[in-house]
């Protein structure tokens, strides 16, 4: 038989704010019933949802290939560390 957990115990084993439960409620990524006025979701609900998070997404990879590109190293012949004007002496050892 599937218990029915409330939103708290769902926050408190996906370890995240019960607003975030009830934004994913409200968003249809997790299906909830309601009980006599309060809200309660089933376990393998839960434990479907948990499947479908874990799984890597595109989304995930392209922001790694997207910090990879952007780390850049400053040099001398960059623009910014030619500046001038109050507080832009800066030197480089």
């Amino acid at each position: 038989m599937n218990n029915l957990l409330s939103v708290k115990q769902v926050a408190f084993i996906l370890k995240v704010h019960p607003l975030t439960i009830r934004r994913y409620i409200k968003e249809k990524k997790l299906k909830a019933v309601k009980l006599g006025g309060n809200i309660r979701i089933m376990e393998n609900e839960l434990e479907n949802f948990h499947k479908e998070v874990d799984n890597p997404t595109v989304e995930k990879n392209a922001f790694r290939t997207y910090k990879k590109i952007a780390a850049k190293q400053f040099t001398t012949e960059d623009p910014f560390l030619r500046l001038q004007g109050r507080a832009a002496r800066l030197k480089l050892s």
